[in-house]
């Protein structure tokens, strides 16, 4: 009897039929798969931000703790890609099927369609084998009905953030970069208003064309890639693609208030204020360092710091927040959540491939990088030789790299494998972010404000306590929307491709090749813009039937 037990049990095996559940695995009271060697094997696909994460020390300890809190040996085939490569092959590869096992994501609602048809895994088939992510869940914007498909699925891992200062600062688009040195010498200050800003670029416009300055234009695009409007949709209080306005959602780039902005651009344009070659010139960084332009509205943290630190001392770039208008406080992008959350926009994250052989593991495994033991250890390195904690109950970078040039020490960060340096996104990306790290490596950058007057601040920091409160866009804190996933994949198509033309064609209103003073031709672009994507009202009104607008409330504490 016993000998046909044992076979019995031996054929169940041979099956895969018992051998699902029988490991210890690192939550109690859970079973998980046994695997071959105690070792799982996986591929991952990842991307490279610059930096080959893959050999630094940071890699090699995120493998050590992974395996120490799982209790396996660890077996991952990487495969990273240069992340503006990696972006525009994801949906190809989602459509191909053409999956590792676990995946960077940055595509949004895309996955939803994938995830119905059972390409990608329902991570909430495996909530049990989840410990730490549940927390960045609860503290976002909706909690779990914030995450979730109205069948109740949700796809992927958002990438998490930690605000462990709890200020609702923002990364980039937040303050408009001027040459502090022309401004001083000539007794200027930055724009509080858009009527000063009209008003300053006239006055440094005449000091170029008196040679008192020499300089090439007033303004100048942060690089080809940004839409040059970027710097300004806060100010007029619209956006540049699909968004919560505050009383409903809208299509920015088809709204009065975004005519109103291209009216007011295309004038500074016909001034010669605006660089003629704003949307093809690659960067500011050369103009900027060589001292060929004054003023830079769109641009990311850090831009002011390289440039200093690559200009003659005599150049000094500064930042002041964004001019407000008629419509009040300038709206800024990204103002960030307190707390453990998962930001303000659901873009980006992990998947994982429904195919896998071992989820269970695979999703305890993604679980731990929301835990403190992983993302503190990337963010910041390692304890006692990448940083300390000071005397002010802060953590501060030790001086193997504080006492290097600053224009160095991202790249120091980044060879070891440290997150905060922004081109080493270690583990498997995304792990969370702790958004003081911003701040901690870099010096202080020259600052300008009503109040203070020129003083030296942080970029995070300082787009929280220049803008304020009123500053936070209505985006940033939208409602929970529950559409069906196939409304969230059309959301998400649309957005691309209408964006996309949005883009091309509203330069064409900077520049005078379209007449925007003409409301038939305006009306055309609106056309135009809509025609990108078949059924684009009825996508904006389900998005609108399905706003639950009494949840606002929880959005005024």
């Amino acid at each position: 009897m016993k000998k046909l037990l044992a076979l019995a049990i031996a054929l169940l095996l041979a099956m895969g039929c018992m051998s699902a559940f029988a490991a210890d695995g690192p939550i109690e009271g859970l079973d998980y798969p046994d695997l071959p060697d105690n070792t799982l094997k996986i591929t991952v696909s990842t991307a490279n931000f610059g930096t080959d994460q893959v050999n630094t020390k940071m890699m090699k300890l995120w493998q050590e703790k992974m395996e120490e809190y799982l209790g396996i040996k660890l077996d991952i085939t990487w495969t990273t890609i240069p992340w503006d490569d990696f972006r525009s092959n994801e949906s190809v590869k989602l459509a191909a099927k053409d999956l590792a096992d676990v995946n960077t994501y940055s595509q949004g609602d895309l996955v939803n369609q994938y995830g119905a048809e059972g390409v990608v895994l329902n991570l909430n088939d495996y909530l049990d084998y989840m410990v730490y992510y549940p927390t960045f869940v609860e503290g976002n914007v909706g909690g779990w009905d914030g995450i979730n498909n109205l069948d109740g699925s949700s796809y992927v891992f958002w990438d998490g953030y930690d605000n462990d200062v709890n200020l609702a600062g923002a990364q980039s688009f937040a303050a408009y970069a001027y040459r502090f040195d022309v401004l001083q010498e000539y007794g200027l200050e930055p724009a509080t208003t858009w009527e000063e800003f009209k008003d300053l670029c006239a006055d440094l416009q005449a000091l170029i064309d008196s040679g008192e300055v020499d300089a090439d234009y007033v303004l100048h695009n942060g690089a080809s890639w940004m839409a040059f409007y970027r710097g300004f949709v806060g100010t007029f209080h619209t956006w540049d693609t699909l968004y919560w306005n505050g009383e409903e959602w809208a299509f920015g780039p088809i709204e009065d208030n975004f005519r109103e902005m291209l009216t007011e651009l295309h004038e500074l344009y016909e001034l010669g204020y605006i660089n003629s070659e704003f949307q093809t010139d690659e960067s500011a960084d050369d103009e900027a360092e060589n001292a060929r332009i004054l003023c830079v509205p769109t641009l990311w943290a850090g831009s002011v710091q390289t440039w200093n630190a690559q200009s003659d001392e005599d150049v000094v770039w500064g930042l002041a927040y964004l001019p407000s208008s008629e419509h009040g406080t300038a709206w800024k992008w990204g103002s960030k959540i307190t707390g453990k959350n998962l930001g303000t926009n659901l873009q980006m994250g992990i998947i994982v491939n429904a195919e896998t052989e071992y989820p269970e593991w695979i999703v305890s495994m993604i679980d731990y990088q929301y835990s403190p033991d992983i993302y503190l250890m990337l963010n910041w390195g390692v304890e006692g030789e990448d940083w300390y904690l000071g005397d002010d109950g802060l953590r501060h970078y030790t001086d193997k790299f504080m006492a290097q040039p600053v224009s160095d020490r991202a790249q120091l960060l980044a060879d070891e494998g440290i997150m905060s340096s922004a081109s080493a996104r270690t583990g498997i990306a995304f792990v969370p972010q702790i958004f003081s790290t911003i701040a901690a490596y870099g010096d202080t950058e020259p600052w300008w404000s009503p109040e203070k007057g020129y003083y030296e601040g942080h970029y995070w920091y300082e787009t929280a306590f220049n803008g304020g409160v009123e500053s936070i866009s209505p985006y940033d804190r939208a409602p929970i929307v529950n559409v069906s996933d196939e409304t969230k994949t059309a959301r998400a198509a649309l957005k691309s491709a209408c964006e996309s033309y949005a883009k091309t064609e509203s330069v064409k209103f900077i520049t005078g090749e379209l007449d925007i003073t003409d409301d038939a031709v305006w009306a055309a672009y609106v056309e135009g813009v809509k025609s990108q994507y078949k059924g684009f009202d009825d996508i904006i009104a389900a998005q609108n039937e399905g706003t639950d607008l009494e949840s606002l409330s929880m959005y005024h504490d």
